[in-house]
This record gives structure tokens, sequence and C-alpha cells, in this order.
């Protein structure tokens, strides 16, 4: 089944339905997402998500991304980058003997068979952006926080809102309709912020359990919303 022709209307869903559920599972609603880049020279796109309001910013190095993390008080972080490599992978490198096992995970397989469009994991362009996401993602647990694999362009797929590349103005008007309230120190918001806005979202979606866990324990989970799962 081609996910992008059986969208479900997602109209009902709003930020009041799903921090209700998450408060009454006796939860936070606070997540902190991260549109994650390779290079420290690239700023990360952050987002703070508290309740209804979404404090966006720009991060370069990864102390500053740890740091936001750490004076959030949110217990979980999403993050969109791969967080595991596939199976028989020792590395990322295209000269050691592990690449006969392929550049792509379960979870990416998945994805394309229903049509929703994803990047192998350890395709050229992607291989130091994994490498930092799965440093990142070690040092945020064993600091004690939740982390989770996040998607924002299949969440938006999903979702039937534009990706960053194709409406961004749009793609933030979508988020907004939701019932986001978006903050920035900076006088405009770029596509960055908006997609780790779409990351804390998923976190939202994984704390009111209205979430897929995509792929297998091994490479790492990938979380999509499960919007057959919304009342």
């Amino acid at each position: 089944m081609n996910v992008l022709s059986e969208r479900k209307d997602n109209s009902r869903i709003t930020v009041d339905t799903l921090i209700s559920e998450i408060k009454r599972l006796g939860k936070n609603p606070c997540c902190v997402g991260i549109d994650l880049t390779g290079s420290e020279r690239r700023a990360s796109g952050m987002c703070v998500l508290r309740g209804w309001n979404a404090s966006l910013s720009l991060a370069h190095t990864d102390e500053e991304l740890i740091r936001i993390v750490e004076t959030a008080d949110a217990s979980l972080v999403s993050i969109d980058s791969s967080l595991g490599l596939p199976a028989g992978r020792c590395c990322v490198e295209d000269s050691c003997e592990c690449r006969k096992y392929g550049i792509m995970r379960d979870c990416e397989r998945i994805l394309r068979k229903r049509g929703i469009r994803v990047y192998p994991t350890l395709i050229k362009s992607m291989q130091q952006l994994t490498v930092r996401g799965i440093r990142l993602a070690k040092v945020f647990r064993e600091q004690g926080y939740e982390v989770i694999e996040s998607y924002p362009g299949g969440t938006q797929d999903l979702m039937n809102i534009p990706r960053k590349k194709t409406e961004p103005a749009l793609l933030k008007s979508g988020l907004s309709a939701m019932g986001f309230i978006l903050y920035s120190d900076r006088d405009s918001i770029n596509h960055d912020e908006i997609d780790a806005l779409t990351s804390a979202l998923v976190g939202y979606f994984y704390l009111s359990g209205w979430y897929e866990a995509v792929g297998n324990a091994r490479e790492g989970f990938l979380i999509l919303p499960d919007l057959s799962a919304c009342p």
C-alpha cells in the first residue's frame, strides 16, 4: 500500500488532543526536538516544546545542543538522524569490510515500500550525520534522557503537510494550525527550526502512545505517528 494515497484525515489532531492524552497517562508534555546536521559548521534546528509553546533556535556545536537539552527540563529527546547502523555494520566507512552488509536499515526499506521518500542511513552524504547522531544519543542516554529517532519528512507526509523543501511556508502554517505557539529569538524562523518542531511533535505522539516503531531493535527503531490510534 502506498501511504501517500491512503492518508487519514488529520484535521482533528491538535496539540490539545496530544497534551490531554499525555497528561492522562501521567506524563509531562515536554520534549526537545533536534533537526541535526552532520557538521558543527552548519546550524542544527532546535525546538524546546513545552505544552503548546515551541521555543525555536539554532545551535552549531555539540556543547550548544547539549546545553539546550540540559536546561529544557524535558525527559525526552527526539533527534532527526539515524541513530543506528545497518545490521552487520561496525562503522560507516566505505573502505571497511563491513560495507558488504549494505547502507540501508529495515526501517528505511519499510518506509520506501510505503511510498515515503527516505535516504539510506549510510549513503555518503549521510555518514557523518549518522556518526554524530549516534554519538549525541549516547551522551543523552548516559545523562538519563530517553532518546528516540524521528523523521520529520516522513511525519509531514503522513500528516499531509508539505515538506520544507516543497512549501516551507505551508509547512509552518500547517503546524501552527495544530495549535503550536512558536517563539524565536531571531527575526525569522527557518526551515531547520520547523523540522525540529516536527521532531518534537513526534515526541508528543510517542509520549501519548500514539506511535509506530518502524524497524528493529538491533538497528534502532524509527518513530512515526500512528494516526489510526488517535481518537
